[in-house]
């Protein structure tokens, strides 16, 4: 039976009336995460939060997450723009390149990266928290689950490593609230990931049984030559329109390498 980060603590925090958050994202850990947690936070307790990626994101992504929280309601996080305007992968690359070029560093790259995973920030974590904060009322403990792993990538190893799995959020704690963000299977395996999804009964997502490594956006940065590829043969449309972000910012979506050409294979 696959276990928890913090138990012990995570037990303690419910006994005192925490409201937990999960990040869902439709993809297999955010899936398992919940399952996990489900099984331990009391339904009333317990929200999913789902930061609304735009078209970017798989096109059924909402209702298999709908399908597969135990009948909770899915509490859906939209990135604003200043204007008021919905933001989305597109309008924030746009975004960026007018803010770069308008320090001078007209060749500086506009599409996010390991370096700058400013998608993350601006269109995931910070609308998530805001819903959060939006759901918390008077509660005066709130955590923020996120289904981040060590053997995803060195780095996220390392980072679990120096940070730990469970730590106070000291941008959302006050005087009223304590906030805390908490990576609950920051150990587990990917075998023990689907474990978790079978034990719960659920079914995978199709684009998993497709071949994916990932679900995150349709044409993730850190996807696999494989994700892309499929992701180009289900969303043709979605493909050509990233294509034309790249000639109108002037980068490609990878370090030094086109999304065409990532898929092709070829420089």
């Amino acid at each position: 039976m696959n276990q928890i980060k913090n138990i012990s603590e995570i037990r303690n925090l419910i006994e005192k009336g925490a409201l937990f958050f999960v990040g869902h994202s439709g993809g297999k850990d955010s899936q398992a995460m919940f399952a996990a947690m489900s099984k331990l936070v009391p339904a009333d307790q317990l929200f999913v939060v789902h930061a609304d990626l735009g078209e970017v994101e798989h096109l059924d992504v909402k209702d298999f997450i709908r399908k597969n929280i135990d009948g909770l309601e899915l509490h859906v996080a939209q990135a604003i723009h200043a204007d008021g305007s919905k933001k989305d992968f597109f309008s924030t690359v746009r975004a960026r390149r007018v803010a770069l070029d308008a320090q001078g560093r007209f060749d500086a790259p506009a599409f996010p990266s390991s370096a700058a995973r400013f998608c993350t920030s601006d269109l995931k974590t910070g609308p998530i928290w805001k819903v959060i904060r939006k759901l918390a009322g008077d509660a005066k403990i709130v955590v923020n689950c996120v289904g981040i792993r060590a053997e995803e990538s060195p780095a996220r190893s390392k980072k679990i490593d120096q940070r730990g799995t469970l730590n106070v959020n000291t941008k959302n704690t006050n005087t009223k609230r304590e906030a805390f963000d908490y990576w609950p299977i920051a150990d587990w395996t990917i075998d023990q990931v689907w474990n978790e999804i079978d034990e719960k009964g659920q079914e995978r997502h199709p684009a998993y049984d497709a071949g994916n490594d990932r679900l995150s956006c349709v044409f993730c940065i850190f996807g696999s030559r494989g994700d892309l590829v499929r992701g180009k043969a289900a969303r043709p449309e979605l493909f050509k329109k990233l294509v034309d972000l790249e000639a109108d910012v002037r980068t490609t979506m990878f370090n030094g390498e086109s999304l065409a050409a990532r898929i092709n294979g070829t420089k």
